[in-house]
């Protein structure tokens, strides 16, 4: 069984930069050129970190993965009148309401048949709220499901298992090592993106590697 259906269209929601490609790095990689996609980052780290290389990375990461450059997109790249969001600042109830019509007209825009979110249990604020205002409002004959970032998810339950291969989690580890502005990337190796794949396809039930996914909504045509 295939998880992306050929000719699928895949809304990836990314709070930051690189939190796509730590959740579904392999998947993407596993069924490059076979689905449209739209990743939208809410937010970067020019403010909290002084990063200036942001959309770059983002980009170089995204053709990693067999994306285009025209599938990526910041919010504030959109005709949506809006700038990105402050990081540390999701939670606020202002900026949920954004993201609450952020995700509503891109969903209308967009009309994924797949949507890709963070983690709903995470302890990072703005992950967390990305994730539970898509569950909310998300409406329409698309599925909803939950990505892992492992620095920020203690009490992640995956029930949806895709198996993926050495390929695709060197295609993953090279995607995330795109970003090239970060002081303290021990979460960035390649053994620890290997060995989290390999627990998760034991959890699964056999010897492998996995990305793992909580399902959040499933709508079948």
């Amino acid at each position: 069984m295939r998880f992306i259906p050929v000719g699928a269209r895949v809304l990836c929601l990314s709070p930051h930069p690189d939190d796509v490609e730590f959740g579904l790095g392999a998947t993407l990689a596993k069924h490059r050129g076979e689905f449209t996609a739209r990743v939208l980052v809410f937010s970067d780290r020019g403010r909290t970190r002084g990063e200036t290389k942001n959309d770059e990375d983002q980009l170089r990461a995204a053709a990693v993965l067999g994306l285009p450059p025209e599938a990526v997109r910041f919010v504030d790249q959109l005709d949506y009148g809006v700038d990105r969001l402050k990081v540390r600042f999701f939670a606020s109830e202002e900026s949920r309401d954004l993201i609450r019509q952020i995700v509503t007209k891109t969903i209308a825009d967009f009309a994924p048949d797949m949507i890709f979110v963070p983690g709903v249990n995470e302890t990072f604020q703005d992950h967390s709220a990305l994730g539970e205002e898509t569950v909310r409002i998300a409406r329409g004959r698309h599925a909803v499901f939950g990505y892992e970032v492992p620095k920020h998810n203690r009490c992640f339950q995956p029930n949806v298992y895709v198996d993926v291969d050495e390929t695709h989690l060197e295609a993953k580890a090279a995607a995330i090592n795109c970003f090239s502005e970060f002081d303290n990337r021990y979460y960035f190796e390649p053994d620890a993106i290997r060995s989290l794949a390999r627990m998760r396809a034991l959890q699964a039930g056999y010897f492998g590697f996995v990305e793992a996914f909580e399902l959040y909504r499933w709508a079948a045509g």
